[in-house]
Order: structure tokens, then C-alpha cells, then sequence
């Protein structure tokens, strides 16, 4: 009798222990979005809810954000539902969910845009307050006007995007961090660009990256130029009916805030295909010329601040701090 008791007392001090655990963990988490409310939305996104809950008990955290509306800088993108999960004993590990349509509005230009989708869903893992991976997938995505009327600029099928944690053998003589982002897409148009059942994709690494914390702060350019960074563009290939598009390059800042950078193209069917393009002189000089094989072929510098195209200096551009 005496072992049951013990047995008992102390499955009810887990729970209990459990229990509390999870309040006070949900209280933090609940603390921690309503913080961002705070946020002056230029160096950290403001972040407000019309209605905020944590529910889940008792083996995971399920914020959820009613009539989301996010503010960074002069974009404004508002949200009917904004919800993540995260297990209990894996908090660092969380899954993102969105409901929309997002209506992205810039308060410069006065333009109002819609996303719609009918699936939206991201992945994000942390480790050390660093991402480890983050993962967005989209189905039946839709870009349009949501100001003079219901003008499609875009859609896609599908769309994926990737940021990971680079695990490079040197990193530890680098500073900053390295992830590498890869985007994707399948069955995309445009009527604008008279582009249709596209497939793209862009493999790219950024070097020198300074902590996550700080992504969002009005130095960030600077710091990252301290570290040294470096944007590779390994691939970016573009792919629909009778165009291609492939391109390579790098980029980086000088410690004076001048951007150098390089991007080789080759192209396929794009003069032809965009009726903008025909006729315009100045589309050559993009493109370049056609080699034997009909493939059109340039390259895109810039050095110092000045933008080359070829050998041909075409403008200047302002140091970026």
C-alpha cells in the first residue's frame, strides 16, 4: 500500500511538475510574440495581432495569431491567420502555417499587391538561436494587383524555398556564418512576360553572414562587409517554352560600401519571346550576341561602383552605406 502511495505522489509531482512547465513555457512564448508588437518595424518587423492565443497542452506550444499584420520598413502585409506548432521537448523545432490571401501594401509607392495560395507551410529549425534550416512550400501561389483590380502578374503551380546551415570544413577561420538558399518552381506564368509552364530554380551561398539578431539591424550591409561576405549565385537557370536562361556570378561590398560584383549570362529565345524587347536597341546589350549555336552570351560587372556591360561602363551606383 505504502509503494502505492509513493507511486501515485510521485506521478502526480510529474504532472504537476509537467503542468506548470508548460504554462510558464507558454506564458514565455505568448511574452515573446507580444513583444514584437513593440518593435519599431524598420531595424525589427513589427509584428500585431488582433486576437493572440497559445494552446497545445500538453506536448506542444500551438501560437496562434489572428489578423496578423506585419510591418518592416515601408511594406506593410497583413494576414487573416498566422499559426505555428512546436513539440514540447523539441521547441527549437517549429511549424509555420499561413492562411491568406496576404495583402502586401508599400506605403512609399502606394501600391497594393495579393498573394493567394491554397496551401502555404514553412518548417523552421533553430540551433544556438541560428537557423539550421528553414523551409517554405507553396501550392497554387498567385501574385496580382489588389489595387486598380484583379491583374495577375504571376502564378506558379509550386514553389519551394531553402535556407540551411552550411557545414564548410573552413568555416571556423571565416567570420560570420554561411548558408546556402535554394528557390525553386514548377508550372509558372506570367502575361506580362509572356511566359508560360516555366520551371526556375537558383542555388546560391552567403558567406560572412552576420548573426540572425541582427539581420534586421541598419548596419547590417556594413557588418557583413566586415566579415568579409561573399553572395555566390552557383546557378540560376529559367526554363519555358522556347527560352532559357542561365546564369552564374558573385557579388561582395567594399569595406567603403561599393558594390563589386560579376554575372555571366547565357540566353535562349528572350529578344523573340518579349515583344518589349524587339524593338528596343538597348536589348542587345543585355543579351549580347548569338555564338554558332544560337545561345546569347554577356557579361555584367561591377567594379567599384560603376556597372559594366562587357568592356562598356553603362552607370554608376551609390555606396550602399
Amino acid at each position: 500500500m505504502k509503494r502505492f502511495i509513493v507511486l501515485l505522489v510521485a506521478i502526480l509531482a510529474v504532472v504537476g511538475l509537467w503542468t506548470g512547465g508548460w504554462f510558464y513555457i507558454a506564458g514565455q512564448v505568448r511574452a515573446n510574440i507580444a513583444a514584437y508588437a513593440e518593435a519599431d518595424g524598420v531595424t525589427m518587423p513589427r509584428l500585431t495581432c488582433a486576437r493572440l492565443e497559445v494552446g497545445g497542452f500538453p506536448f506542444k506550444f500551438s501560437p496562434h495569431c489572428t489578423e496578423a499584420e506585419i510591418v518592416s520598413g515601408d511594406y506593410t502585409i497583413r494576414l487573416a491567420d498566422l499559426a505555428a506548432t512546436a513539440l514540447f521537448y523539441r521547441p527549437s523545432h517549429m511549424q509555420i502555417f499561413a492562411n491568406g490571401p496576404a495583402l502586401i501594401v508599400d506605403a512609399f509607392t502606394g501600391s497594393e499587391q495579393e498573394v493567394r495560395w491554397s496551401n502555404l507551410r514553412a518548417s523552421l529549425r533553430l540551433e544556438g538561436g541560428e537557423i539550421e534550416r528553414l523551409s517554405i512550400v507553396g501550392d497554387d501561389l498567385v501574385y496580382a494587383d489588389a489595387l486598380f483590380g484583379d491583374v495577375t502578374y504571376a502564378d506558379a503551380g509550386h514553389a519551394e524555398f531553402h535556407v540551411l546551415d552550411a557545414a564548410v570544413e573552413t568555416q571556423a577561420d571565416m567570420l560570420g556564418n554561411v548558408i546556402d538558399v535554394y528557390f525553386s518552381f514548377e508550372d509558372g506564368n506570367s502575361a506580362p512576360l509572356e511566359i508560360a509552364g516555366a520551371t526556375g530554380d537558383i542555388d546560391a551561398r552567403l558567406s560572412g553572414m552576420p548573426p540572425m539578431a541582427l539581420w534586421g539591424h541598419p548596419d547590417f550591409m556594413r557588418i557583413w562587409a566586415g566579415n568579409g561576405g561573399v553572395a555566390t549565385l552557383r546557378d540560376l537557370s529559367l526554363e519555358a517554352d522556347g527560352m532559357t536562361i542561365d546564369a552564374t556570378g558573385e557579388g561582395s561590398v567594399s569595406e567603403t560600401g561599393q558594390i563589386d560584383a560579376s554575372l555571366d549570362l547565357a540566353s535562349e529565345g528572350v529578344i523573340d519571346r518579349i515583344d518589349m524587347l524587339q524593338n528596343d536597341p538597348r536589348a542587345p546589350l543585355l543579351t549580347g550576341t548569338p555564338d554558332a549555336e544560337g545561345v546569347y552570351r554577356q557579361s555584367i560587372s561591377v567594379r567599384g561602383g560603376t556597372v559594366f556591360v562587357g568592356l562598356i561602363p553603362v552607370m554608376g551606383l551609390a555606396p550602399v552605406f
